[in-house]
């Protein structure tokens, strides 16, 4: 059985994002798998590198290929993810099988082969943006009825935009991210959420490494953040991913915006928009782990700029 809470870098990234109680979540990562592998009745765990959460492929008892993950309890991400893949339902996502997300643990379907949609870029970059309009347009349905229980748990886009104010707030004059970014950013994105249609469940991080080839299913997305919100927001994670290609991201960017419009019918403006201020969140979100800029995203945030 692996015991990560001997992998400093998984346990610094948890310390960093949700505080120091999630070292005794570390500690007690053994244990824990043990339990899910009982309740579940699951084979050996074969972990996949450590990010933010314990991901192991595994086979139930049935033979079923799943995915084991499991998260601190206290952190509570799981639960707008679980509430996601209800709503999509398998529709161009993966299949939940069991959740437990109030206790931090969830039973995935298993992509076979699992090939990212990275092994696309760059030489085939049309063609990848053409399958995250064909993800989308599988999963994204607007939200019928605010009292449905799958929906309750998906935090609105405005809460994520909210971070920007936040971050302002936070630094001040001292802001370590370029002059007048992160007001931008937020000046656009309020204007974006006034002029936005009816609320659709966002995946809310849809980029390359989060949509894998199944032998059966074809392209499916896996990971989702959950959120509620503008439609139009759901492209801009990818426009600066994959993270391998770097400087790429920003020369990709515009052209990217365009072959997205045409593929999704979403107006070019509104994805360009969004995919600004979604790299000025990012660049945000960098600074809980390093103080250093991410110049790569501010890059891409200079090239959608308006």
């Amino acid at each position: 059985m692996p015991d990560l809470s001997f992998d400093p870098a998984f346990c610094r990234r948890l310390v960093a994002v949700h505080g120091p109680e999630a070292q005794a979540w570390i500690d007690g990562l053994p244990a824990t798998i043990d339990r899910w592998r009982t309740t579940w009745t699951l084979g050996p765990p074969r972990p996949y590198p450590p990010t933010y959460n314990w991901v192991a492929a595994v086979d139930r008892s049935d033979g079923a290929p799943c995915v084991l993950k499991l998260s601190p309890p206290d952190a509570r991400v799981l639960i707008p993810e679980a509430a996601w893949l209800a709503l999509a339902d398998g529709r161009g996502a993966v299949r939940l099988l069991a959740d437990a997300a109030e206790e931090g643990a969830l039973l995935l379907e298993r992509v076979v082969p699992g090939t990212p949609l990275t092994a696309l870029v760059p030489e085939r970059d049309d063609d990848a943006c053409a399958v995250f309009a064909q993800v989308i347009a599988a999963y994204q349905r607007p939200i019928d009825d605010d009292r449905d229980p799958r929906v309750a748990p998906l935090p609105a886009l405005t809460e994520r935009v909210a971070e920007l104010s936040d971050h302002l707030h936070r630094y001040g004059d001292a802001d370590p991210l370029p002059g007048g970014l992160v007001a931008g950013a937020l000046e656009i994105a309020d204007q974006l959420l006034v002029s936005a249609g009816p609320d659709v469940a966002l995946h809310g991080d849809l980029h390359h490494d989060n949509v894998l080839l199944d032998r059966d299913r074809g392209w499916l997305a896996i990971d989702p953040h959950g959120l509620r919100g503008d439609p139009t927001y759901e492209p801009s994670a990818l426009l600066y991913n994959p993270l391998r290609i770097g400087p790429l991201a920003a020369a990709l960017a515009p052209r990217r915006c365009r072959v997205l419009a045409a593929a999704t019918g979403f107006p070019e403006e509104r994805i360009r928009a969004w995919g600004h201020v979604q790299a000025a969140l990012s660049a945000v979100w960098s600074l809980d782990e390093d103080p250093d800029p991410d110049t790569h995203v501010l890059a891409v945030a200079d090239a959608l700029a308006p």
